[in-house]
């Protein structure tokens, strides 16, 4: 689907100045080449919206351009997402349960914490890696749904060569954000919920642009806090009331096979759910980004043509 966008097709904008701004919200000679300063989105625009109905409408068509590549990919890493962590999580579960049980019969003593620290270790290296390949694949996600909007051939080849380049920004910026949280959690519920919500697109923010990462998703939730409430809220709902749809299930299958039947339940479970919660989520993201800076820049799909 080509962007049809026509310079005399002016968009809501709430900042001023921004003749001066590159669609990067960077001053000039920032802008990328070959993105005239004159775009603006237009109703047809297939990424920015007006209103919420208008974002559903668009996250829905993205869905149905990108679910294909974005399904095999995110199938393809649910592979050795789930070899990585579900043999690291039964090991770390025995090990709890043992020491819980040397506990018991001793009280009084320590029990030897060799085997538990060894499979605490081999958790956190497999979360690392499997963390790494996720983030690669959000990438890429991404990717597919900007060749969509901009009318460009969806290819996951090309998608995941763009994620690959954008992958250590990525993981940088994903370890900045681990203070940023850990200080979330010790402030209490709110704050969580604050960051968790103002960085929702991170993945999108350094996957289109350069040199902009958390600060800027600070900067683009504020530009219209009602708006990008309503869509970082219902992407977030979805995704709550699926996550206890899953424990519920885990929780079923532990009662009756046990420990480690619910766990080996709760981590197929959630490899499906994550599969199926990327493929359909990553276009209302991204889509939710578009209408962010749209309103704290001008901005159109056309700024994406670069990426």
């Amino acid at each position: 689907m080509t962007p049809l966008i026509s310079d005399d097709v002016v968009g809501k904008h709430v900042n001023q100045g921004w003749q001066n701004m590159d669609g990067n919200g960077h001053y000039w000679p920032g802008q990328q080449p070959g993105v005239p300063p004159s775009y603006y989105a237009g109703p047809t625009d297939p990424l920015v919206s007006g209103d919420y109905n208008g974002w559903f409408r668009r996250g829905a068509a993205l869905v149905k351009q990108i679910w294909k590549p974005a399904l095999l990919l995110h199938a393809v890493i649910a592979v050795p997402t789930v070899a990585l962590t579900l043999p690291t999580q039964n090991y770390m579960l025995r090990e709890q349960q043992d020491a819980a049980a040397a506990l018991d019969v001793r009280p009084t003593e320590l029990p030897p914490l060799g085997d538990l620290v060894l499979a605490l270790t081999l958790l956190v290296i497999a979360a690392l890696i499997a963390g790494t390949i996720y983030v690669i694949a959000m990438s890429a996600t991404v990717q597919l749904v900007v060749q969509a909007a901009t009318g460009r051939p969806v290819s996951l080849g090309a998608a995941l060569g763009t994620a690959l380049r954008r992958t250590p920004a990525l993981l940088g910026w994903y370890l900045l954000l681990i203070p940023l949280a850990l200080i979330a959690i010790a402030l209490c519920v709110l704050p969580v919920i604050y960051v968790a919500a103002a960085t929702a697109v991170l993945p999108v923010v350094v996957t289109v642009e350069r040199g902009t990462g958390i600060g800027r998703c600070f900067q683009l939730f504020h530009a219209d806090f009602g708006v990008s409430a309503g869509r970082i809220g219902t992407y977030f709902g979805v995704a709550i009331v699926a996550g206890l749809a899953v424990a519920g299930v885990s929780a079923m299958v532990e009662v009756v096979g046990g420990a480690g039947a619910g766990l080996a339940a709760d981590g197929l479970l959630n490899g499906l759910f994550s599969v199926a919660f990327a493929v359909v989520g990553t276009p209302f993201v991204v889509a939710a980004y578009a209408d962010m800076r749209s309103r704290r820049e001008p901005f159109s799909t056309a700024y994406l043509m670069a990426n």
